[in-house]
Parts: structure tokens; C-alpha cells; sequence
């Protein structure tokens, strides 16, 4: 059989199949707070601080860029807030920014910001927080599965005493696929390499 030159110095291909992420409550640091979806929402990119899943986002983003799919790779560690806009959902919508960033103030003492005025998202960055993820249902290009989401925040206090509840399962209906409320599906592709998370997609 024939060889070829550089046989010893070329490189194999290596399996590198990454943890799943299951449902339930982390610690999770901010890195940037912006509005997005023109203005729509408050969008917190974030990744999983300490333990066994420790900086899981930035890791599954470097995996999904070096794989098959690399032109659609998103970094996924995203938690969008919607403001209110005269829809029937403002009450919700208002209550649930309210829940979350308080439990991030309650979280970090030295963060010293007014949410009733006028903010700047970079006052976020660092901060600290606990995130509870739901397994929701996805199908895409006629495949399905289950994926851990962003469901809501909570304070580090809430994370620590176990005063928290994971929700079940949440399936499609009608076979078709909705990005949820907190899905990073909406987001553009983000740029081919990153040295800091100022690279990252926003």
C-alpha cells in the first residue's frame, strides 16, 4: 500500500460530541445586555458558571462553527425580555422583566442601577444570577428532539435554597415549530471566530 508524505504529522479527525444540557437551575454569568429585535426586547447573553457545564455556550458555539453546519451556527446562550407594546401580553411581559431584573440586583449587591429610569445593559456585564432551563420540543428540517431553554431568572438566593420549580416538557403542537419567547432561533449568525465576548452575536 502507498503512503503519502507528512503521513506522521497529519492530523486525525476527532469526535467531539459535547454534553447535553438537562433541564433545571444554574449559575450563569452575563456578559452583554442589549436591546435587540428592533428594539422589541431586552436580550442578555450569558453563559453557565461553574460545575459540570461550566462555560457550556461559549464551548457548543466553537463545536457548532468547526462541524457540518458551520454557516448556521448561532451562539445559543441568549435570554430575551419583551417590552411592553399595547399587545394583550403587557402585563406579562412587564412583570416578567421586572421578576428578572430584580433577581439579578438581589443577586449582585454592588450593582447600583434605577430599572425605572433609563439604564445602560453594559452595567449588567459580570453579573451573576441563577437560570431555571425547560426541555422544550424543536423540529427542524424534518428532524426533532428535545433541547434545554432559558425559562426564567431567578436570584442566586432562590438557586442556593432549592425555592424553585423546574416546569415539565414542553411539547410542539400541530408539528410545527415556534421559537419560544427566549429561543435564540432569531438570531443572526455570529461572526466566524471569537477572541472575547465582544465577538459574540448581538
Amino acid at each position: 500500500m502507498r503512503a503519502f508524505t507528512d503521513y506522521n504529522q497529519t492530523q486525525e479527525y476527532t469526535y467531539n460530541e459535547q454534553k447535553k444540557l438537562p433541564a433545571g437551575a444554574y449559575t450563569v454569568k452575563i456578559m452583554r445586555a442589549e436591546e435587540a429585535n428592533n428594539g422589541k426586547c431586552l436580550a442578555i447573553l450569558f453563559d453557565i458558571e461553574g460545575g459540570e457545564f461550566d462555560n457550556y455556550y461559549h464551548e457548543k458555539f466553537k463545536n457548532d462553527k468547526s462541524g457540518d453546519f458551520a454557516d448556521e451556527a448561532k451562539y445559543k446562550g441568549v435570554y430575551r425580555l419583551f417590552y411592553p407594546n399595547g399587545s394583550e401580553y403587557d402585563e406579562n411581559n412587564k412583570r416578567r422583566m421586572k421578576t428578572a431584573l430584580e433577581n439579578i440586583k438581589r443577586s449582585n449587591p454592588q450593582l447600583n442601577v434605577d430599572f425605572s429610569k433609563e439604564w445602560d445593559g453594559a452595567a449588567l456585564k459580570g453579573c451573576k444570577v441563577g437560570m431555571i432551563f425547560q426541555e422544550q420540543e424543536w423540529e427542524y428540517k424534518g428532524q426533532t428532539g428535545f433541547t434545554a431553554q432559558p425559562y426564567s431568572i431567578i436570584s442566586l438566593e432562590q438557586l442556593e435554597s432549592g425555592k424553585f420549580k423546574v416546569p415539565g416538557k414542553k411539547c410542539l403542537s400541530k408539528g410545527t415549530f415556534t421559537p419560544s419567547a427566549n429561543s435564540s432561533a432569531n438570531f443572526e449568525n455570529s461572526a466566524d471566530t471569537f477572541a472575547d465576548d465582544e465577538d459574540l452575536p448581538f
